[in-house]
């Protein structure tokens, strides 16, 4: 029979009790004292002080019936994300003695909230309690959603390894460096090197999360070496014969000759569609399923615009003839754009690939890549200019979408001859 226990949690205003705040009291009833917000655990009947968690107030900025600080500046903001943050951080030391304990009481709860005593985590806890701290992280839009969704691939099969290995309840402490040699042998044998790398970077990132959350007491792997990714960046892209065979390709002919139905047909007429418009627009697969941009005219040339969700960093991109006339194919309506999950879009698109003869395993990165190589080699742009188009912060990071190649060279260099005539 489980025994289903309720935990209350109450922040309150206490009153200063400085000489001179007592003193002011005295003098004027209706003074608005100074005091500190304290927080107490109620647990069937008993109740227990946290004690103070050290913000101070006047007590009519003090919301009793919402627990919260009244006010919109960013030291009240702060505060109550700090209200917020430790009743969450209560709630789920709660939660984790219902489960290490028959009988949970509140002096008991005290003593995990105030890190007494800590608990003795598995590896599969760290893992659990890591990605409720990272939920947070993108409820205050700290980090991106996609973030967390690609963490978690690389912690499903770190859980998978283990698994196999039969070490998935170890405690950290017996976590070493030969798990992690074994860790990646199995990663090298199942996805290569630069995503087994990533891998391993992130299996770090947890333990010293965890260590600063003070679920460990030591970082097994604090002074282990992994070296750097030493590959070059995967800068894959599709030529501009190759757009503008897919772009004019007709999906709906191959439906009458009977090599595929007529569904398939609209399918990759569709996915198409998006992944040409990436292409000259150079948008991220998220910002381009989120349809927060925007399109402006200016003088002539119509320009999408919009910032990233992942930097909020602002873009902006002047659209060539393939893309307005993709756009113009939807109503030239942004909402009318075609959108599918990444996943999905990215298996239509190994398909649309196959049907055309295009020798690259398609993928909504591929239209990013090819943006960059068309913006860089083809129309000549600067550095500077293409990395504005893309919203990345600074042109470091565009080595990973896009190189100069000789095309590019072989145009901004002249003869010899012209130097000398110039001279």
């Amino acid at each position: 029979m489980y025994n289903i226990q309720q935990m209350y949690i109450l922040f309150w205003f206490r009153k200063s009790e400085a000489k001179k705040e007592v003193l002011q009291r005295k003098q004027d009833p209706k003074y608005d004292t100074l005091g500190s917000i304290c927080c107490r655990v109620t647990l069937e009947k008993e109740f227990v002080e946290i004690g103070n968690v050290h913000i101070e107030c006047r007590k009519s900025v003090w919301d009793a019936e919402n627990q919260r600080l009244i006010g919109n500046d960013a030291k009240t903001k702060s505060h109550n994300k700090q209200l917020s943050d430790l009743k969450v951080k209560i709630e789920r030391i709660f939660g984790l003695l219902q489960i290490e304990f028959e009988h949970v009481y509140a002096a008991l709860v005290k003593e995990y909230v105030t890190e007494k005593k800590m608990f003795r985590y598995t590896i599969s806890q760290l893992i659990t309690e890591y990605f409720k701290d990272r939920q947070l992280e993108v409820k205050d839009k700290l980090i991106v959603q996609d973030t967390i969704d690609v963490q978690e691939n690389y912690s499903r099969n770190f859980l998978n390894y283990l698994e196999q290995e039969k070490q998935l309840n170890i405690p950290p402490r017996a976590f070493d460096e030969k798990i992690l040699s074994g860790f990646r042998a199995y990663l090298l044998s199942n996805f290569g090197f630069p995503h087994s790398y990533k891998h391993i970077v992130w299996v770090k990132s947890l333990f010293k999360h965890s260590l600063k959350k003070k679920r460990i007491k030591h970082n097994p792997l604090e002074d282990c070496e992994i070296g750097s990714d030493n590959t070059k960046p995967d800068t894959t892209h599709i030529t501009v014969e190759q757009l503008a065979k897919l772009a004019t390709f007709d999906f709906y002919d191959l439906a009458k000759r009977g090599f595929l139905t007529h569904q398939t047909a609209r399918k990759c007429d569709l996915e198409r569609d998006a992944f040409v418009f990436n292409c000259f627009s150079g948008m991220h697969h998220v910002d381009y399923t989120n349809k927060t941009f925007r399109i402006e005219q200016y003088k002539d040339a119509v320009f999408l615009k919009g910032s990233r969700q992942k930097t909020e960093h602002e873009f902006m991109v002047k659209l060539l003839e393939p893309a307005l006339h993709i756009l113009a194919k939807y109503g030239g309506e942004i909402k009318n754009l075609p959108v599918k999950s990444n996943q999905r879009r990215n298996d239509t698109l190994k398909q649309i690939a196959v049907f055309v003869g295009i020798p690259v395993v398609l993928s909504t990165k591929i239209a990013r890549k090819t943006f960059t190589d068309i913006a860089i080699n083809e129309l000549m742009m600067e550095i500077k200019e293409v990395t504005a188009c893309l919203g990345l912060k600074n042109d470091r990071y565009l080595e990973h979408y896009g190189r100069i190649r000789e095309k590019r060279l072989a145009a901004k260099m002249t003869s010899w001859n012209d130097i000398m005539k110039s001279a």
